[in-house]
Protein backbone atom coordinates (compact mmCIF):
# COMPACT_ATOMS: atom_id res chain seq x y z
CA UNK A 1 0.00 0.00 0.00
CA UNK A 2 1.34 3.43 -0.99
CA UNK A 3 2.35 5.81 1.77
CA UNK A 4 0.79 9.23 2.17
CA UNK A 5 4.09 10.73 0.95
CA UNK A 6 3.89 8.75 -2.29
CA UNK A 7 0.23 9.68 -2.75
CA UNK A 8 1.06 13.36 -2.19
CA UNK A 9 3.82 13.25 -4.85
CA UNK A 10 1.37 11.58 -7.26
CA UNK A 11 -1.17 14.35 -6.60
CA UNK A 12 1.52 16.93 -7.37
CA UNK A 13 2.25 15.27 -10.72
CA UNK A 14 -1.47 15.37 -11.46
CA UNK A 15 -1.51 19.06 -10.44
CA UNK A 16 -4.21 18.43 -7.86
CA UNK A 17 -2.87 20.89 -5.27
CA UNK A 18 -5.85 20.68 -2.92
CA UNK A 19 -5.48 16.93 -2.62
CA UNK A 20 -1.70 17.26 -2.38
CA UNK A 21 -2.02 19.63 0.61
CA UNK A 22 -4.35 17.23 2.39
CA UNK A 23 -2.06 14.27 1.78
CA UNK A 24 0.96 16.31 2.92
CA UNK A 25 -0.65 16.85 6.34
CA UNK A 26 -1.46 13.14 6.57
CA UNK A 27 2.09 12.21 5.66
CA UNK A 28 3.47 14.40 8.45
CA UNK A 29 1.23 12.67 10.98
CA UNK A 30 1.29 9.04 9.86
CA UNK A 31 4.28 8.13 7.65
CA UNK A 32 7.35 6.40 9.06
CA UNK A 33 10.56 8.42 9.62
CA UNK A 34 12.47 6.61 6.86
CA UNK A 35 9.70 7.43 4.38
CA UNK A 36 9.61 11.06 5.54
CA UNK A 37 13.37 11.42 5.09
CA UNK A 38 13.09 10.29 1.46
CA UNK A 39 9.97 12.44 1.09
CA UNK A 40 11.89 15.56 2.20
CA UNK A 41 14.62 14.82 -0.34
CA UNK A 42 12.04 14.44 -3.12
CA UNK A 43 10.31 17.69 -2.17
CA UNK A 44 13.59 19.58 -2.05
CA UNK A 45 14.55 18.25 -5.46
CA UNK A 46 11.19 19.37 -6.87
CA UNK A 47 11.63 22.85 -5.44
CA UNK A 48 8.99 22.59 -2.70
CA UNK A 49 11.39 24.05 -0.15
CA UNK A 50 8.89 25.09 2.52
CA UNK A 51 7.26 21.66 2.57
CA UNK A 52 10.69 19.96 2.66
CA UNK A 53 11.67 22.24 5.54
CA UNK A 54 8.55 21.29 7.50
CA UNK A 55 9.31 17.58 7.11
CA UNK A 56 12.97 18.00 8.10
CA UNK A 57 12.11 20.15 11.13
CA UNK A 58 9.64 17.50 12.29
CA UNK A 59 12.28 14.79 11.91
CA UNK A 60 14.85 16.94 13.71
CA UNK A 61 12.42 17.50 16.59
CA UNK A 62 11.53 13.80 16.78
CA UNK A 63 15.20 12.74 16.74
CA UNK A 64 17.10 15.53 18.55
CA UNK A 65 20.33 13.53 18.76
CA UNK A 66 20.49 13.10 14.97
CA UNK A 67 22.27 15.93 13.12
CA UNK A 68 21.89 14.55 9.60
CA UNK A 69 18.83 16.75 8.99
CA UNK A 70 20.74 19.98 9.57
CA UNK A 71 22.60 19.74 6.25
CA UNK A 72 19.51 19.82 3.99
CA UNK A 73 17.95 22.43 6.29
CA UNK A 74 21.04 24.60 5.81
CA UNK A 75 20.84 24.13 2.03
CA UNK A 76 17.19 25.20 2.04
CA UNK A 77 18.07 28.25 4.15
CA UNK A 78 20.75 29.19 1.61
CA UNK A 79 18.22 28.83 -1.23
CA UNK A 80 15.90 31.16 0.72
CA UNK A 81 18.73 33.69 1.29
CA UNK A 82 18.50 33.02 5.01
CA UNK A 83 22.25 33.09 5.60
CA UNK A 84 22.05 33.41 9.38
CA UNK A 85 19.66 30.47 9.51
CA UNK A 86 22.04 28.37 7.40
CA UNK A 87 24.92 29.11 9.77
CA UNK A 88 22.72 28.22 12.76
CA UNK A 89 22.00 24.78 11.31
CA UNK A 90 25.62 24.12 10.34
CA UNK A 91 26.95 25.10 13.76
CA UNK A 92 24.77 22.42 15.34
CA UNK A 93 26.89 19.72 13.69
CA UNK A 94 29.66 18.84 16.13
CA UNK A 95 33.27 18.12 15.03
CA UNK A 96 32.97 14.51 16.13
CA UNK A 97 29.92 13.92 13.93
CA UNK A 98 30.23 11.83 10.78
CA UNK A 99 28.42 14.70 9.02
CA UNK A 100 30.99 17.30 10.08
CA UNK A 101 33.13 16.95 6.93
CA UNK A 102 30.17 17.68 4.68
CA UNK A 103 29.17 20.59 6.91
CA UNK A 104 32.63 22.10 6.41
CA UNK A 105 32.19 21.88 2.63
CA UNK A 106 28.77 23.55 2.78
CA UNK A 107 30.16 26.23 5.11
CA UNK A 108 33.07 26.85 2.72
CA UNK A 109 30.61 27.27 -0.16
CA UNK A 110 28.59 29.69 1.94
CA UNK A 111 31.60 31.87 2.75
CA UNK A 112 32.59 31.89 -0.91
CA UNK A 113 29.09 33.08 -1.86
CA UNK A 114 29.45 35.81 0.77
CA UNK A 115 32.70 36.93 -0.85
CA UNK A 116 34.95 35.89 2.04
CA UNK A 117 37.37 33.50 0.27
CA UNK A 118 39.88 33.50 3.15
CA UNK A 119 37.42 31.85 5.53
CA UNK A 120 36.21 29.54 2.76
CA UNK A 121 39.81 28.42 2.21
CA UNK A 122 40.32 27.86 5.94
CA UNK A 123 37.25 25.60 6.10
CA UNK A 124 38.41 23.60 3.09
CA UNK A 125 41.91 23.18 4.51
CA UNK A 126 40.33 21.97 7.74
CA UNK A 127 38.31 19.49 5.72
CA UNK A 128 41.46 18.34 3.92
CA UNK A 129 43.13 17.47 7.22
CA UNK A 130 40.18 15.16 7.93
CA UNK A 131 40.10 13.56 4.47
CA UNK A 132 43.38 14.39 2.66
CA UNK A 133 42.68 12.10 -0.31
CA UNK A 134 39.09 13.20 -0.91
CA UNK A 135 38.96 14.53 -4.52
CA UNK A 136 35.96 16.80 -3.90
CA UNK A 137 37.91 18.76 -1.29
CA UNK A 138 40.96 19.14 -3.52
CA UNK A 139 38.67 20.18 -6.37
CA UNK A 140 36.86 22.72 -4.19
CA UNK A 141 40.21 24.25 -3.18
CA UNK A 142 41.34 24.35 -6.80
CA UNK A 143 38.12 26.06 -7.89
CA UNK A 144 38.38 28.55 -5.04
CA UNK A 145 41.97 29.42 -5.93
CA UNK A 146 41.10 29.58 -9.64
CA UNK A 147 38.26 32.04 -9.02
CA UNK A 148 40.49 34.11 -6.68
CA UNK A 149 43.21 34.31 -9.37
CA UNK A 150 45.61 32.29 -7.20
CA UNK A 151 46.52 30.35 -10.29
CA UNK A 152 49.73 28.66 -9.15
CA UNK A 153 47.91 27.02 -6.24
CA UNK A 154 45.02 26.07 -8.51
CA UNK A 155 47.32 24.39 -11.05
CA UNK A 156 48.98 22.41 -8.27
CA UNK A 157 45.63 21.19 -6.92
CA UNK A 158 44.22 20.33 -10.34
CA UNK A 159 47.46 18.42 -10.91
CA UNK A 160 46.84 16.42 -7.72
CA UNK A 161 43.48 15.35 -9.14
CA UNK A 162 45.10 14.20 -12.38
CA UNK A 163 47.60 12.16 -10.38
CA UNK A 164 44.58 10.42 -8.87
CA UNK A 165 43.39 9.62 -12.39
CA UNK A 166 40.60 12.22 -12.35
CA UNK A 167 40.17 14.11 -15.63
CA UNK A 168 36.70 15.56 -15.04
CA UNK A 169 34.67 16.52 -11.98
CA UNK A 170 31.29 18.24 -11.72
CA UNK A 171 31.23 18.39 -15.56
CA UNK A 172 34.44 20.47 -15.51
CA UNK A 173 37.47 19.34 -17.50
CA UNK A 174 40.64 19.40 -15.41
CA UNK A 175 42.76 19.83 -18.55
CA UNK A 176 40.68 22.84 -19.57
CA UNK A 177 41.06 24.42 -16.13
CA UNK A 178 44.84 23.92 -16.08
CA UNK A 179 45.16 25.27 -19.61
CA UNK A 180 43.05 28.30 -18.76
CA UNK A 181 45.07 28.93 -15.60
CA UNK A 182 48.38 28.82 -17.50
CA UNK A 183 46.93 31.12 -20.15
CA UNK A 184 45.74 33.63 -17.55
CA UNK A 185 49.23 33.60 -16.01
CA UNK A 186 50.77 34.36 -19.39
CA UNK A 187 52.12 30.83 -19.81
CA UNK A 188 50.64 30.46 -23.28
CA UNK A 189 53.01 27.73 -24.50
CA UNK A 190 52.34 25.70 -21.34
CA UNK A 191 48.59 26.11 -21.81
CA UNK A 192 48.43 24.64 -25.32
CA UNK A 193 48.79 20.88 -24.60
CA UNK A 194 46.18 21.00 -21.83
CA UNK A 195 43.71 22.94 -23.95
CA UNK A 196 44.26 20.59 -26.90
CA UNK A 197 43.64 17.51 -24.73
CA UNK A 198 40.45 19.06 -23.37
CA UNK A 199 39.29 19.72 -26.93
CA UNK A 200 40.02 16.14 -27.95
CA UNK A 201 37.70 14.98 -25.18
CA UNK A 202 34.83 17.22 -26.32
CA UNK A 203 34.78 19.96 -28.94
CA UNK A 204 32.76 22.60 -27.10
CA UNK A 205 32.43 26.25 -28.13
CA UNK A 206 34.31 27.49 -25.06
CA UNK A 207 37.22 25.12 -25.63
CA UNK A 208 37.50 26.05 -29.30
CA UNK A 209 37.51 29.73 -28.39
CA UNK A 210 40.06 29.32 -25.59
CA UNK A 211 42.46 27.41 -27.84
CA UNK A 212 41.94 29.74 -30.78
CA UNK A 213 42.43 32.80 -28.57
CA UNK A 214 45.61 31.34 -27.06
CA UNK A 215 47.09 30.76 -30.53
CA UNK A 216 46.02 34.33 -31.40
CA UNK A 217 47.95 35.64 -28.40
CA UNK A 218 50.95 33.59 -29.55
CA UNK A 219 50.60 35.24 -32.99
CA UNK A 220 50.16 31.82 -34.58
CA UNK A 221 47.35 33.24 -36.67
CA UNK A 222 46.87 30.29 -39.00
CA UNK A 223 46.09 27.91 -36.14
CA UNK A 224 43.94 30.59 -34.51
CA UNK A 225 41.97 30.86 -37.76
CA UNK A 226 41.42 27.09 -37.92
CA UNK A 227 39.96 26.86 -34.42
CA UNK A 228 37.97 30.09 -34.58
CA UNK A 229 36.43 29.18 -37.93
CA UNK A 230 35.40 25.83 -36.48
CA UNK A 231 33.93 27.71 -33.50
CA UNK A 232 31.83 30.02 -35.70
CA UNK A 233 30.62 27.06 -37.76
CA UNK A 234 29.64 25.18 -34.61
CA UNK A 235 28.13 28.18 -32.82
CA UNK A 236 27.43 31.24 -35.02
CA UNK A 237 26.14 33.17 -31.98
CA UNK A 238 29.49 32.98 -30.15
CA UNK A 239 30.14 36.69 -30.57
CA UNK A 240 33.63 36.85 -29.05
CA UNK A 241 35.00 34.63 -31.79
CA UNK A 242 34.38 37.02 -34.67
CA UNK A 243 36.80 39.76 -33.60
CA UNK A 244 39.78 37.44 -33.15
CA UNK A 245 38.95 35.52 -36.32
CA UNK A 246 38.72 38.73 -38.35
CA UNK A 247 41.91 40.13 -36.83
CA UNK A 248 43.80 36.87 -37.42
CA UNK A 249 42.71 36.89 -41.07
CA UNK A 250 43.79 40.54 -41.32
CA UNK A 251 47.22 39.67 -39.89
CA UNK A 252 47.53 36.97 -42.57
CA UNK A 253 46.66 39.64 -45.18
CA UNK A 254 43.44 37.80 -46.07
CA UNK A 255 41.58 41.10 -46.07
CA UNK A 256 38.44 40.13 -48.00
CA UNK A 257 37.89 37.11 -45.74
CA UNK A 258 38.65 39.27 -42.69
CA UNK A 259 36.01 41.84 -43.66
CA UNK A 260 33.49 39.09 -44.33
CA UNK A 261 34.11 37.56 -40.89
CA UNK A 262 33.80 40.96 -39.23
CA UNK A 263 30.55 41.71 -41.05
CA UNK A 264 29.12 38.35 -39.98
CA UNK A 265 29.96 39.23 -36.39
CA UNK A 266 28.35 42.65 -36.76
CA UNK A 267 25.15 40.93 -37.93
CA UNK A 268 25.17 38.96 -34.68
CA UNK A 269 25.83 42.08 -32.60
CA UNK A 270 25.52 45.46 -34.38
CA UNK A 271 26.79 47.28 -31.28
CA UNK A 272 30.15 45.57 -30.82
CA UNK A 273 32.28 48.70 -31.12
CA UNK A 274 35.69 46.98 -31.26
CA UNK A 275 34.51 44.82 -34.16
CA UNK A 276 33.06 47.85 -36.00
CA UNK A 277 36.41 49.63 -35.62
CA UNK A 278 38.28 46.59 -36.90
CA UNK A 279 35.91 46.19 -39.85
CA UNK A 280 36.40 49.89 -40.67
CA UNK A 281 40.18 49.50 -40.62
CA UNK A 282 40.00 46.48 -42.92
CA UNK A 283 37.58 48.23 -45.29
CA UNK A 284 39.93 51.21 -45.50
CA UNK A 285 42.85 48.95 -46.30
CA UNK A 286 40.68 47.52 -49.08
CA UNK A 287 40.36 51.12 -50.36
CA UNK A 288 36.68 51.31 -49.49
CA UNK A 289 36.72 54.57 -47.56
CA UNK A 290 32.94 54.95 -47.81
CA UNK A 291 32.31 51.65 -46.05
CA UNK A 292 35.01 52.47 -43.50
CA UNK A 293 33.20 55.71 -42.71
CA UNK A 294 29.79 54.01 -42.48
CA UNK A 295 31.10 51.43 -40.03
CA UNK A 296 32.54 54.12 -37.76
CA UNK A 297 29.30 56.10 -37.88
CA UNK A 298 27.48 52.92 -36.90
CA UNK A 299 29.89 52.53 -33.98
CA UNK A 300 29.11 56.12 -33.00
CA UNK A 301 25.42 55.26 -32.76
CA UNK A 302 26.13 52.63 -30.10
CA UNK A 303 27.00 55.32 -27.54
CA UNK A 304 30.07 53.36 -26.37
CA UNK A 305 33.69 54.47 -26.70
CA UNK A 306 32.42 57.62 -28.38
CA UNK A 307 35.64 59.63 -28.07
CA UNK A 308 37.71 56.79 -29.51
CA UNK A 309 35.34 56.53 -32.48
CA UNK A 310 35.33 60.30 -33.07
CA UNK A 311 39.14 60.38 -33.02
CA UNK A 312 39.28 57.48 -35.49
CA UNK A 313 36.80 59.26 -37.74
CA UNK A 314 38.97 62.38 -37.61
CA UNK A 315 41.95 60.26 -38.75
CA UNK A 316 39.90 58.96 -41.66
CA UNK A 317 38.77 62.44 -42.70
CA UNK A 318 42.34 63.77 -42.54
CA UNK A 319 43.49 60.92 -44.76
CA UNK A 320 40.66 61.69 -47.16
CA UNK A 321 41.55 65.41 -47.31
CA UNK A 322 38.42 66.49 -45.44
CA UNK A 323 39.94 68.62 -42.66
CA UNK A 324 36.69 70.46 -41.89
CA UNK A 325 35.00 67.14 -41.03
CA UNK A 326 38.01 66.14 -38.92
CA UNK A 327 37.61 69.32 -36.87
CA UNK A 328 33.88 68.64 -36.52
CA UNK A 329 34.53 65.17 -35.11
CA UNK A 330 37.11 66.33 -32.57
CA UNK A 331 34.91 69.18 -31.39
CA UNK A 332 32.30 66.57 -30.41
CA UNK A 333 34.71 64.73 -28.10
CA UNK A 334 34.09 64.90 -24.36
CA UNK A 335 37.79 64.63 -23.52
CA UNK A 336 39.40 68.03 -23.96
CA UNK A 337 43.07 67.21 -23.29
CA UNK A 338 43.72 64.32 -25.67
CA UNK A 339 47.13 64.97 -27.30
CA UNK A 340 46.22 62.95 -30.40
CA UNK A 341 43.09 65.04 -30.85
CA UNK A 342 45.26 68.17 -30.54
CA UNK A 343 47.62 66.77 -33.19
CA UNK A 344 44.70 66.06 -35.53
CA UNK A 345 43.37 69.58 -35.00
CA UNK A 346 46.81 70.95 -35.78
CA UNK A 347 46.95 68.99 -39.04
CA UNK A 348 43.38 69.93 -39.97
CA UNK A 349 43.86 73.67 -39.38
CA UNK A 350 47.17 73.52 -41.24
CA UNK A 351 45.29 72.03 -44.22
CA UNK A 352 42.68 74.76 -43.83
CA UNK A 353 45.55 77.31 -43.85
CA UNK A 354 44.58 78.66 -40.45
CA UNK A 355 48.20 78.58 -39.32
CA UNK A 356 47.79 80.49 -36.05
CA UNK A 357 45.28 77.95 -34.74
CA UNK A 358 47.37 75.06 -36.11
CA UNK A 359 50.42 76.44 -34.28
CA UNK A 360 48.53 76.57 -30.97
CA UNK A 361 47.35 72.96 -31.28
CA UNK A 362 50.82 71.73 -32.27
CA UNK A 363 52.27 73.40 -29.18
CA UNK A 364 49.63 71.82 -26.93
CA UNK A 365 50.20 68.37 -28.45
CA UNK A 366 54.00 68.73 -28.13
CA UNK A 367 53.77 68.65 -24.32
CA UNK A 368 52.54 65.04 -24.42
CA UNK A 369 53.89 63.71 -27.73
CA UNK A 370 57.58 64.68 -27.54
CA UNK A 371 58.34 60.91 -27.60
CA UNK A 372 56.23 60.20 -30.72
CA UNK A 373 58.42 60.06 -33.87
CA UNK A 374 55.63 60.67 -36.39
CA UNK A 375 54.44 63.70 -34.45
CA UNK A 376 57.95 65.14 -34.10
CA UNK A 377 58.52 64.86 -37.85
CA UNK A 378 55.19 66.51 -38.69
CA UNK A 379 55.71 69.26 -36.11
CA UNK A 380 59.29 69.90 -37.19
CA UNK A 381 58.24 70.31 -40.83
CA UNK A 382 55.40 72.63 -39.76
CA UNK A 383 57.83 74.77 -37.74
CA UNK A 384 60.20 74.98 -40.71
CA UNK A 385 57.39 76.10 -43.01
CA UNK A 386 56.21 78.50 -40.27
CA UNK A 387 59.61 80.18 -40.31
CA UNK A 388 60.67 78.95 -36.85
CA UNK A 389 63.98 77.54 -38.02
CA UNK A 390 65.69 77.16 -34.62
CA UNK A 391 62.69 75.40 -33.10
CA UNK A 392 62.35 73.21 -36.20
CA UNK A 393 66.01 72.20 -35.89
CA UNK A 394 65.53 71.21 -32.22
CA UNK A 395 62.41 69.14 -32.91
CA UNK A 396 63.84 67.41 -35.99
CA UNK A 397 67.11 66.66 -34.17
CA UNK A 398 65.07 65.00 -31.43
CA UNK A 399 63.22 63.08 -34.12
CA UNK A 400 66.45 61.75 -35.63
CA UNK A 401 67.51 60.43 -32.25
CA UNK A 402 64.44 58.16 -32.47
CA UNK A 403 64.60 57.52 -36.25
CA UNK A 404 68.26 57.97 -37.28
CA UNK A 405 67.74 56.38 -40.69
CA UNK A 406 65.34 59.01 -42.06
CA UNK A 407 67.30 60.52 -44.97
CA UNK A 408 64.60 63.06 -45.77
CA UNK A 409 64.88 64.70 -42.34
CA UNK A 410 68.67 64.52 -42.43
CA UNK A 411 68.54 66.46 -45.68
CA UNK A 412 66.21 69.07 -44.17
CA UNK A 413 68.58 69.64 -41.27
CA UNK A 414 71.57 69.98 -43.59
CA UNK A 415 69.69 72.69 -45.47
Amino acid sequence: MASYSEKMLTALKEEDLTKANQLFEEALKKDEPEILASFAEELQGLGFLEEAKQVLEKLSADFPTEDVFYLPLAEIAIENDDIDGAFDYLEKIAPESENYLESLLVTADLYQVLGIPEVSEAKLLQAKTIAPEEPLITFALAELHFSANQLGEAINEYGQLQKQGIQELANISIDERIGSAYSMMGGLEEAIPFLERALETERTSDRLFQLGFTYYQLKDYQKAINYLQELITLDPQYQSGYYYLADSLKEEELLEEALLAAEEGIKENPYQVELLHLASEIAYRLRDSKKAEELLLQALESGEKTDETLLTLSNLYLNEAQPDKAVEMINQMDETDNPYAEWNLAQAYNELEDFDVARTHYQQAYEELAHEPDFLKAYGIFLREDGQIAAAKTVLTNYLQLEPGDLEVQSLLEE
